[in-house]
């Protein structure tokens, strides 16, 4: 009998929930949703209405806004999902959008951050390159095409059925469809790819300022700068909840199920995290574009009046006496890179 019941495979076990996450998680998203829709309407309106040209850059910005709408609609129903403690008044189909909406919010969020941190590598490392050097509207290309393929990697998401009364995309049990576990996949996957790609580009543009001697330059200081602040918002938002998740697999998958819950818990706690991008995103348009922040400060009433929508080019270019004192050859190799780094 002992050794039958040693040979037994042993009984799955199941996250348990705990009255503790949705009362953390109800009054957090009404706060970030609150900041969110504040600090995107903000940002929509000056990149929409007081910018033009729309260079390269503010065309992956403003897609990173629309991103962040994306959280924005969705919060209120997970703040009234999390107030009645986790239980799901609005019917399945709301669920599926609802789900769906937060899923692409992510991987917009991965993708275009990570085309801001390349966008920036381009026009450092490569100047002289046709890349760093492409239109508005060819980056509006690029952003229709990124656009369409985050719609079609979380379409799975209209079809997954959640248990009655709730509304999860992360399910743990004996058995997961294709959809559950492409969900995973694709979780971690956008991750792990958009902090290589960022973290390349740092590294690229940190060799790059050192080798060619432009540490004492705007435009490269503030490229290093941008990217620190979007390693900075992608590591806090997105990082706690992809450790947790992958906590939470392996000890269900090990059966440790006192470990499952407390990774469980600490998981869906993390959220609030991830739902953090579009309270942190308008900070970072500020690095990004300091046009964007002169902006800013005038509507807020913090300067006296506006410059107007002007290029941020002109925030880049050299001081015109340090160009006429430059050798000729450094000068044009210098002034070509600063030109090719406004937003």
């Amino acid at each position: 009998m002992e050794l039958h019941n040693l040979s037994a495979p042993s009984p799955p076990c199941l996250p348990a929930s705990s009255p503790k996450v949705p009362a953390f998680l109800a009054p957090v998203l009404g706060v970030e949703f609150i900041l969110g829709l504040l600090g995107n309407s903000l940002a929509f309106f000056i990149f929409c209405v007081r910018t033009r040209p729309w260079s390269s850059n503010v065309v992956f910005l403003v897609s990173l806004v629309a991103a962040d709408f994306l959280l924005i609609v969705s919060l209120p129903l997970r703040v009234d999902y999390y107030l009645y403690r986790e239980t799901w008044r609005f019917g399945a189909a709301a669920c599926k959008a609802n789900l769906f909406m937060l899923s692409a919010n992510r991987s917009a969020s991965a993708v275009f951050l990570t085309a801001i941190a390349l966008n920036r590598y381009l026009k450092v490392v490569w100047p002289h390159h046709a890349l760093s050097r492409a239109s508005g509207r060819a980056a509006a290309g690029v952003a229709g095409g990124l656009w369409g393929g985050i719609l079609f990697l979380n379409g799975h998401l209209l079809l997954i059925t959640s248990p009655r009364e709730s509304c999860i995309s992360y399910q743990l049990g004996t058995s997961s469809g294709a959809g559950q576990r492409w969900h995973q996949a694709l979780y971690l996957l956008e991750f792990f790819l958009s902090l290589a790609l960022i973290l390349f580009a740092i590294v690229s543009i940190g060799l790059t300022i050192r080798r060619r001697g432009l540490g004492e330059q705007a435009g490269p200081r503030r490229a290093l700068r941008v990217l620190a602040a979007v390693v900075a918002v992608y590591t806090i938002c997105f990082l706690p909840s992809v450790l947790f998740g992958v906590a939470s697999i392996v000890a269900f998958r090990l059966h440790a199920c006192r470990a499952l819950d407390i990774c469980s818990q600490l998981f869906h706690g993390s959220l609030a995290f991830t739902y953090l991008n579009s309270v942190l995103d308008p900070v970072l348009y500020c690095f990004s574009s300091p046009s964007f922040f002169r902006q800013c400060q005038a509507l807020l009433g913090l300067v006296q009046g506006s410059q107007g929508p002007a290029s941020d080019e002109s925030s880049s270019q050299p001081p015109a006496r340090l160009q006429e004192v430059e050798a000729p050859g450094r000068l044009q190799a210098q002034g070509s890179l600063e030109v090719s780094l406004e937003p």
